[in-house]
């Protein structure tokens, strides 16, 4: 049964830190494994859940009857911005596009979200077709964190304050955490409730779990899109739920708190986290919906800007390149387009003057760098259109 343990730890006169050598006590927390209870919803919950899940395949349909490139990409790269800033590692999406190409002007955050871009990419194509499996979440885990010992944790954990003394929550004892992911894994691949519903659960027993040191939010909510693209809902694009979540983090760590009941309370907790967290899959849908039509005015202007340019030219792949990679240079053109760098400097003029990119501003400007607008203006402003969708 689900249940806080008091653990006291022994003054240790050795310890580094002032609350290590005093001792104390805290709270850790031992959830319920998923195989021994109900996920029984209200019938006011289920129907939301059926509403939100037609709206999520509504979106999917759309996303895989017009796949388009800039749509997949611009996606995951806004949700993995989002997911990355709810973890206090911020920075600007030009920023993150110069991280990209490996230009040594790259932040440390930038770097940082681009390894939450591959995580989350990982988390979809592994998790969004097959069984789950430990070498999978343990996979997605070491892409965005490859300096980490590989593996789940061998020690305490615990979410805010300077110690677990302190601490906001502390996690169940590490010798438990295998069995624990055995439990969520299974859950995974037999449950047979709604996938919207099993993504809410497995995302909050993940977080409750926190089976790793560090990495733990951005990999559990990359978790949430593996759900969603195994179960057919959505493909070809990702929902910005990580944008939403952005607007409303207080009301996000709430809803994780109330997941994690005392005793056998499990009905009226889950009914409760559950119900938000529908209401935040619904915002991020309507999210979606806006983000897809900018892309695709973004996409049918740049191809009209290049129709006018043989069929055969390179341009042609520049600015699909472009899509991918919003920052660029002659060189990066060079080598990965197979051209020469002659070639790659006509290829910048020439893209330049249809209006895709224009020579980098700001801190940038003394750089051979060039910038595509469009899409760096849908990456900053993906976070607005979630603001949108949770005001409409």
């Amino acid at each position: 049964m689900a249940h806080w343990e008091r653990v006291q730890v022994l003054p240790d006169f050795t310890g580094l830190t002032r609350a290590d050598r005093q001792g104390g006590s805290y709270l850790r927390y031992h959830p319920d494994t998923l195989a021994s209870v109900s996920n029984t919803l209200d019938v006011e919950v289920l129907e939301y859940a059926a509403d939100v899940s037609t709206a999520l395949g509504r979106l999917g349909e759309r996303l895989r009857s017009n796949p388009l490139p800039i749509l997949y990409s611009t996606m995951i790269r806004s949700e993995s911005i989002s997911s990355s800033w709810i973890e206090g590692i911020r920075e600007n999406p030009r920023a993150i596009a110069v991280a990209q190409i490996g230009d040594d002007a790259a932040s440390h955050n930038a770097s940082s979200v681009i390894r939450n871009v591959d995580a989350m990419k990982e988390a979809i194509e592994l998790l969004g077709v097959e069984a789950w499996t430990h070498e999978a979440v343990l996979h997605i885990h070491h892409d965005l964190l490859p300096w980490h010992r590989p593996g789940y944790r061998t020690e305490q954990v615990w979410i805010g304050g300077s110690n677990k003394f302190t601490a906001d929550y502390a996690g169940p004892p590490h010798e438990l955490v295998s069995s624990y992911m055995d439990d969520l894994l299974s859950y995974a691949n037999s449950s047979g409730d709604l996938p919207v519903v099993q993504a809410a659960i497995i995302h909050a027993q993940f977080e409750t779990i926190h089976p790793f040191e560090d990495g733990n939010g951005r990999v559990g909510r990359a978790l949430l899109h593996g759900v969603l693209k195994r179960a057919g809902l959505v493909d070809g694009g990702v929902i910005p739920l990580s944008s939403v979540l952005c607007n409303d983090v207080d009301g996000y760590v709430k809803a994780l708190t109330r997941y994690r009941y005392d005793g056998d309370d499990r009905g009226h907790a889950l009914n409760g986290y559950v119900e938000q967290f529908l209401g935040y899959v619904a915002s991020a849908v309507s999210a979606a919906e806006r983000f897809r039509l900018a892309a695709i005015d973004i996409h049918q202007r740049w191809k009209l800007a290049v129709s006018r340019f043989r069929s055969d030219s390179s341009i042609h792949r520049a600015a699909d390149l472009v899509v991918e990679y919003p920052v660029i240079s002659a060189r990066f053109l060079a080598d990965n387009l197979g051209v020469s760098t002659v070639s790659a400097q006509k290829l910048v003029k020439q893209l330049d003057s249809v209006g895709i990119v224009r020579a980098a501003t700001g801190k940038y400007r003394k750089s051979a760098l060039y910038q595509a607008d469009d899409i760096l203006d849908l990456l900053e402003h993906g976070a607005e259109l979630a603001v949108a969708a949770t005001q409409s």
